[in-house]
């Protein structure tokens, strides 16, 4: 990979991301790199036009929010953690010009995380969004049941799902909401996606597994409930004109670069804490 410019997406709200975000800058002149830098929220999709590598400079929730345009201009994802987790953002603070060093020489490993593939039932073909985590639906006004009718368009009717709402979740999103709703845990390698409800009204609703090339279609049928749809936890739209909602994994990925010597299961052991 030939690297000419440098895509810096920061959340300066985090202690300690100026002086990354200058560690950064020296490293990326040091090469003679140029670099393009936005702090903004949320992220604009073409802001990594003309990039070959993303620097986030943040936490999870700062990679989610630079995944469209990763995507959408083919760019690999390189994470300095400042946040809590750090699922995605995989290098530390305190090593990051050396850790930079290291991207550039292509001293690191490449992991393609699959996405959803959501479209609402206003939106054009151009409209397509794209969750690298999950699909929420939920009530939008708390204390209210929502009713969600889920179809396969191979298969038939799933089920109607009385409750909070729905997650849908790729294997990357496995270990975020979905987990905490009771959902598998799912291997980044696995070709699948999955349903979990949210305090399902009937007990014996649990999560559900898809193959990846299963489309879904959910319907509000809930009476008079509104319900709003989130992707990667960014602010809900409203569902009133976007049923029905199709999800489907998508043919697109997003690419993010790691030590070489991480492992999937060391990242569980230690964030989960099983350890």
């Amino acid at each position: 990979m030939k690297i000419s410019r440098i895509g810096v997406i920061w959340n300066c709200s985090k202690p300690g991301a100026e002086a990354c975000l200058d560690s950064v800058i020296a490293v990326a002149e040091k090469h003679g790199l140029a670099t393009q830098i936005s702090g903004n929220h949320p992220i604009d999709r073409d802001v990594l036009a003309d990039t070959q590598l993303c620097c986030v400079i943040g936490g999870d929730g700062t990679i989610l929010g630079a995944v469209e345009s990763a995507v959408r201009n083919r760019v690999p994802i390189f994470g300095i953690n400042l946040g809590k987790l750090g699922y995605l953002a995989n290098y530390a603070a305190g090593n990051i010009e050396r850790d930079l060093e290291d991207v550039l020489a292509g001293n690191c490993r490449t992991v393609s995380r699959s996405l959803l593939e959501c479209r609402f039932a206003n939106d054009d073909n151009a409209a397509t969004r794209y969750a690298l985590n999950d699909v929420v639906i939920k009530a939008w006004e708390n204390f209210q049941m929502t009713a969600l009718r889920v179809d396969s368009l191979e298969h038939g009717t799933i089920n109607t799902f009385r409750g909070d709402g729905l997650i849908f979740t790729t294997p990357t999103g496995s270990t975020a909401y979905s987990l905490g709703a009771g959902g598998p845990l799912i291997h980044s390698d696995a070709e699948v996606f999955a349903l979990t409800p949210l305090c399902p009204h009937t007990l014996s609703n649990r999560a559900v597994v898809f193959p990846r090339d299963m489309e879904i279609r959910v319907d509000n049928v809930s009476d008079k409930v509104p319900v709003g749809i989130s992707l990667d936890g960014n602010p809900p739209i409203s569902g009133e004109k976007a049923f029905p909602l199709s999800i489907k994994m998508s043919d697109e990925r997003v690419e993010i670069l790691q030590p070489n010597t991480l492992s999937e299961f060391e990242i569980l052991r230690t964030k989960l804490r099983w350890v």
